[in-house]
């Protein structure tokens, strides 16, 4: 059950003002039955009467009241309970890394809030529709048992259309999260590709295809609200039938035998409704519940997670060592390399060259431990540590050939939000070649998404600093300047190769010879020659 996550003491506090609110229907229903009884029983003591109704009005603001407070912690516990959701979904998707964005996008801004609305706001409201339930039931046996026991056997009804319903609901709520998650990506593509379609004159098409994927999923919508809408109708109808016509039927005819007062049939009809009407809105919260599933089996998988702690690699670093290693493809079995022997000392800078598709960012996955070879070892250390994510990725930072930016300011795209001390910060600025820039900016500048308010240059640079904040004793570069113009590859390769401090692991096609020759080794992978030494 969903409402677990919530702190105890909302939880008992909730449970008890809903037992508060469900008296108030009891309340009602016992003081109309007293006015009733005293208007028809032919008597003039109207002081009688208004003291009912004044203690009636008392009793009702008393109420309303407790009623404020009800909802109040209500929607504290929704806030506790989303927050709880949203914090371990987000926790497993990044953790595990997966391919599927558009899945784990529309789980995170959309499916979250179908959770809310229908299944945590529903269990809620099952708890107060119980008590009022148990209350006037309770309450009805104890004024008229032969009436309770008509209205009862009235609710079997629209239970049976419920279980009909229930199944047609949930796998129409699971098409509609396929299609909420296929939407998503489309809009994301079509935002994120609109200055090309300006280009191209193509906006009329890429409109196009995201409505298509748009109008898939709201007709899916639609065919789940539509079932939920007459599943709900027609539970509404059976029970009007069953559990109030007949039922008030048998009632009359026991008022017109004397067997039943006036005021006792109005309060019976009343107290009826009231926990005829909980039992169709419980079958009608638990469809809602249903619709839910398929993001529940999500959350749940999600909730079960727990982030491992993240240790800071055995030191000291003493050298990288690939033995053998060969790989081939899970998708067709297609070998990309075989047989790559390397040997990295500390403070060594090896380049890594070999054409487009060799698989050299395969290379880098299998030394992070993200990919297990065919065969061959990846040694540090003197360690085993071949597909040991754990284990081997903490000697390693890692700098990509376009480095992700987070829309934040300068000083969190450094430190990712790690606490570092501005006297580190600043020599690792000057390091990078950021010191200059940072001073006129400040760290407090906002970079914009994907770093827009940045340079290539800059962006390329935080990158570095980034790994040099983290002190990890391997910097692999990943085609890190493949993207730049020769002047400002140059400048980035002069930060990245004169620190001593840390081995530099680069992998490239193309690079200029006057960069080659900063590298310590240059390693042909595409050839079976020994590789370049060098001694600067």
């Amino acid at each position: 059950m969903s409402l677990r996550y919530a702190k105890n003491k909302h939880l008992f506090l909730f449970t008890l003002l809903a037992a508060v609110k469900a008296s108030n229907i009891l309340f009602i229903a016992y003081m109309i039955k007293d006015m009733l009884n005293v208007a028809s029983s032919g008597s003039t003591d109207y002081w009688h009467l208004i003291r009912l109704a004044s203690i009636t009005c008392v009793g009702q603001l008393l109420f309303m009241s407790s009623n404020f407070v009800y909802e109040t912690i209500k929607m504290t516990i929704i806030r506790e309970v989303n927050l709880r959701f949203k914090s371990a979904n987000l926790t497993y998707l990044i953790d595990q890394g997966e391919d599927d964005y558009k899945s784990g996008l529309s789980l995170m801004t959309n499916d979250l809030k179908q959770l809310e609305t229908n299944r945590v706001n529903a269990q809620l409201d099952m708890i107060l529709q119980g008590f009022t339930f148990v209350g006037s039931l309770g309450f009805a046996l104890y004024n008229s048992w032969q009436m309770t026991l008509v209205f009862l056997v009235a609710t079997i009804a629209p239970a049976l259309v419920q279980l009909a319903t229930s199944p047609i609901i949930a796998k129409r709520s699971a098409t509609w999260v396929t299609q909420n998650a296929d939407y998503t990506q489309h809009v994301s593509d079509s935002l994120n590709g609109g200055q090309m379609a300006k280009i191209y004159n193509v906006r009329r098409h890429v409109i196009s295809r995201a409505m298509g994927a748009a109008s898939r999923m709201e007709t899916a919508l639609r065919n789940l609200s539509l079932t939920q809408a007459w599943a709900l109708e027609l539970i509404y109808s059976v029970a009007e039938l069953f559990s109030f016509i007949i039922p008030c039927t048998i009632g009359g005819i026991l008022m017109m035998q004397g067997q039943l007062a006036v005021g006792t049939l109005v309060m019976m009809v009343d107290l009826a409704m009231n926990f005829i009407t909980p039992v169709v809105t419980l079958f009608n919260e638990f469809n809602q519940v249903m619709a839910t599933k398929p993001m529940w089996v999500r959350t749940q998988r999600a909730l079960a997670f727990r982030l491992k702690d993240e240790q800071a690699a055995p030191v000291p670093f003493t050298g990288l060592e690939l033995a053998d290693l060969s790989y081939v493809t899970h998708s067709d079995q297609k070998q990309l390399f075989q047989d790559v022997n390397l040997v990295v000392k500390p403070g060594e800078k090896v380049l890594l060259m070999a054409p487009s598709g060799w698989g050299k960012t395969t290379l880098l996955h299998i030394m992070l431990g993200l990919r297990r070879p065919a065969s061959g070892q990846v040694r540090i250390t003197g360690q085993n540590v071949t597909g040991n994510w754990e284990r081997a990725h903490q000697y390693f930072s890692y700098v990509n050939q376009k480095p992700f930016m987070f829309d934040d300011t300068l000083r969190f795209n450094l430190t990712l939000g790690r606490s570092v001390s501005d006297d580190t910060l600043f020599t690792v600025m000057k390091q990078a070649g950021l010191a200059e820039f940072a001073t006129k900016t400040g760290l407090q500048k906002q970079v914009g998404e994907d770093g827009s308010h940045l340079s290539g240059g800059q962006i390329q640079r935080v990158e570095i600093a980034r790994a040099l904040i983290s002190k990890r004793p391997i910097i692999l570069a990943d085609e890190a300047t493949s993207a730049l113009d020769p002047k400002l590859s140059l400048a980035i390769h002069q930060v990245l190769l004169r620190n001593p401090e840390v081995a530099v692991l680069e992998v490239a096609h193309k690079i200029s010879d006057q960069e080659r020759a900063m590298f310590d080794q240059i390693v042909h992978l595409n050839q079976p020659a020994k590789p370049e030494l060098r001694h600067n």
